[in-house]
């Protein structure tokens, strides 16, 4: 069942989605992406929507004012939730950052794409050729695709995003604490970044950004804009600093600031009815700053505050103003839900996770969660997420002495196991963590050497 509560002052639910349009056919793929198992469309009388998905690094859930806090002012972001939705159980799918794209762009368990911990600098592996993204799904729909930011899912010529379904990059190939760091342009670098100190860069990356939604504002787009704070290092521009309050906090009211110009850009192109925006976070905080909103845990860890996360989207006439849902939802529901509102359905021939959420979004029939939520790290299940009870197994990839119980409704922050009190629910929750774990193939840790001496092992800059 779905959770829900308005604001009383807002209008009321509107009417559903009415349909999709048809394969353009001036694109010449069509014929290609029923071959491929890609989606095809049919017709439909309005125009599909543009999608905006604004990721930030590292965001903690309780870091924006619209989710409790009291040492962040984040009006930009809080006005996109009044007009829209904010959903107040939104998962990742993974503890740390590659993985926890992966999914989102396939839609899929990330050891099923053989991405399961953070990518490093030079690394041999990366997103493989046949795994079908979410760009690559909605550019054979007609759909214009641009990836700007952190990419992180491999930094060789075949893993860029342009082998991977989208039109255009510009970006950084994984966080901006690892060398070398360095800004492409499409398959070539253009720029080596004095990485602990890039004041501009967020704004170089809303420019293109506009860029981009001007030069495709007659036809429908993806606009992947993946930011790289609040990850360290924090670099906004000087004049954002204030030395009387934690820097942490003056990036979050920077980025603010930053999506604001973003979104004044498709007001005046008269573009917002049109789009649908997502703002979200690729998983929780570093050790260094961050609020969880008293949620136990961090990056890394499969605990709330590692794996919970903001997430707010608008699309007037379509999502209702004034929503909070409380309904669990994950990051791979949103390949489905995203590629059924262009006018698409899934591939039959691969394992999709996530379920279709558009009626959590809409307020628009019913929803009903058809299995558990799992979070694998390496190749253990570490926990599952099955209605209002939460079990753990293992942190950090390792087995626990004993399992774990939550009651997520009453208990978000996991203080009191009722393990010993519950052992029948334990028992079953454990059951299907076994079940699960036979499908998780056996992970071989991939060691090669950095040679690099400002380098540490994982590729992340010497201080």
């Amino acid at each position: 069942m779905i959770e829900r509560t308005r604001n009383p002052q807002l209008p009321g639910r509107i009417a559903a989605f009415l349909a999709v349009w048809a394969c353009l056919a001036l694109t010449g793929r069509c014929d290609q992406a029923v071959a491929a198992g890609l989606p095809s469309q049919t017709n439909a009388s309005e125009r599909r929507p543009n999608i905006v998905w604004i990721w930030a690094d590292n965001l903690a859930y309780a870091d924006l004012s619209c989710y409790g806090s009291d040492s962040v002012r984040t009006p930009v972001i809080d006005a996109l939730a009044d007009g829209g939705v904010k959903l107040t159980q939104y998962y990742v799918a993974h503890v740390v950052c590659s993985p926890s794209r992966a999914a989102l762009l396939t839609g899929r368990q990330p050891f099923r794409v053989g991405i399961v911990d953070v990518l490093r600098p030079d690394g041999p592996s990366g997103i493989p050729d046949d795994e079908i993204t979410l760009a690559e799904a909605l550019g054979q729909l007609g759909y214009a695709t641009m990836a700007i930011g952190k990419w992180h899912l491999g930094d060789r010529p075949q893993y860029l995003p342009k082998q991977h379904g989208f039109d255009g990059y510009f970006g950084l190939p994984y966080s901006m604490d690892m060398l070398p760091t360095v800004l492409y342009r499409d398959d070539q670098i253009i720029e080596q970044l004095p990485g602990d100190k890039v004041a501009d860069i967020t704004e170089r990356y809303t420019a293109e950004a506009i860029r981009f939604v001007r030069d495709n504002r007659d036809r429908p787009f993806f606009l992947y804009l993946s930011h790289t704070i609040p990850h360290p290092p924090l670099n906004i521009p000087d004049a954002e600093e204030d030395d009387s309050r934690p820097l942490y906090d003056a990036a979050i009211e920077y980025l603010d600031r930053q999506t604001g110009v973003l979104l004044d850009e498709l007001d005046r192109l008269s573009l917002s009815n049109d789009t649908l925006v997502v703002f979200t976070s690729d998983n929780g905080p570093m050790s260094r700053g961050g609020n969880t909103g008293g949620l136990r845990g961090r990056i890394g860890e499969s605990y709330e505050g590692g794996v919970r996360v903001p997430f707010v989207a608008r699309w007037p006439g379509h999502i209702p103003p004034g929503q909070v849902v409380e309904t669990p939802a994950i990051a791979y529901d949103m390949f489905p839900t995203l590629l059924t509102w262009a006018g698409g359905s899934l591939p039959e021939n691969r394992v999709y996770d996530g379920q279709d959420i558009r009626p959590l979004l809409t307020g628009d029939g019913e929803f009903e969660r058809s299995r558990p939520f799992y979070w694998v790290q390496g190749d253990k299940v570490t926990a599952i997420r099955d209605g209002r009870w939460k079990l753990h197994v293992a942190h950090r990839g390792k087995k626990l002495p004993a399992v774990e119980l939550y009651d997520i409704h009453s208990d978000a922050r996991e203080s009191r196991n009722l393990a010993d009190d519950n052992p029948g629910i334990a028992k079953r929750l454990s059951a299907q963590v076994a079940d699960f774990q036979q499908q998780v193939p056996k992970v071989w840790s991939l060691r090669y050497p950095v040679r690099d001496p400002e380098k540490l092992n994982s590729g992340v800059r010497r201080e």
